[in-house]
């Protein structure tokens, strides 16, 4: 394959299979408590990693790499992940995805707070406004959900792991490395795996683990396809792609996540979930524009 084809081929990995994800987790969470999920999906894909790329002949990086991949770990995968798989047992998996294509959104939000020359044009209010008229739809036939029990603090959750997420990126982003991206990553898995299990541990979920066969073949797909191959692919993406680009994964694997909960869960698939979805990538769409002008 031409190397030029390589950050193509990634990006359309990200695009579809972290669209994937959203499914696979709400499947995981029915039958293994959320943390622990978390935990073995990214302790066995960062191990299995590390063992590969160490039976290569690989040296481990130096210190002051594995402080950012480790840090970048905590951040997106024990921060970012670990929430958003506790808040999917309270929310559903087509108005989780529909949630997070708000990244990019929150990553040129979040580069301008922390003064990294981004720039805030009318263009980019404009799509916020119409990014928020989006998330507002999402919810116009299920404002009753807030009355059942950690709705509210599973769409919090989604949200929380959405900032967290962005922050990683940016901070993977302005962080160069050497490093094959793989072998990055599994370091990143592992650093967050040790957090996650802690958590785990803390809130006794090990004491609970009685994993039904759909839950254990969810675990077993978010570790191929959601770790090693949309995340793996994810950290090679922002190296080779601009920023811009990148952020565009958000449009495929939303509809994705929409369309996959729809058809396998039955989740709700309305006129306005359909508008909500339509408003929120242009919005987003927008916002990304106005970062090139």
């Amino acid at each position: 394959m031409k190397a030029d084809l390589k950050p193509w081929v990634a990006f359309a990995a990200v695009s579809f299979f972290w669209g994937t994800t959203y499914l696979a987790t709400k499947i995981g969470v029915q039958s293994i408590p959320p943390f622990l999920l978390a935990a073995l999906r990214q302790g066995i894909a960062g191990i299995c990693l590390i063992l590969y790329f160490k039976a290569k002949g690989y040296s481990f990086p130096s210190i002051k790499d594995l402080k950012v991949f480790s840090m970048n770990g905590i951040i997106m995968l024990a921060g970012g992940n670990g929430i958003i798989t506790w808040g999917m047992q309270y929310v559903d998996s087509g108005m989780t995805s529909l949630i997070c294509a708000l990244t990019p959104v929150w990553i040129v939000l979040l580069n301008y707070l922390l003064g990294n020359k981004e720039k805030i044009t009318a263009m980019t209010i404009i799509g916020f406004l119409v990014c928020i008229a989006g998330q507002v739809l999402i919810f116009k036939n299920r404002i009753y959900l807030f009355n059942t029990d950690n709705f509210m603090f599973g769409v919090i959750a989604v949200v929380l792991s959405n900032i967290l997420w962005a922050l990683g990126t940016i901070y993977s982003k302005n962080h160069k490395s050497e490093t094959h991206p793989l072998f990055a990553s599994g370091i990143q898995m592992l650093a967050g795996s040790v957090i996650l299990s802690i958590v785990a541990l803390i809130r006794g979920e090990q004491q609970v683990f009685h994993p039904n066969t759909d839950s254990l073949w969810a675990l077993l797909y978010l570790i191929v396809f959601g770790s090693w191959v949309a995340f793996g692919s994810f950290m090679y993406v922002i190296k080779k792609l601009p920023a811009n680009v990148v952020s565009t994964y958000a449009y495929i694997n939303t509809a994705v996540g929409i369309i996959l909960g729809w058809l396998w869960l039955g989740e709700p698939m309305d006129l306005f979930t359909v508008l909500a979805l339509v408003l929120t990538i242009a919005g987003v769409y927008l916002v990304s524009k106005s970062s090139l002008t």
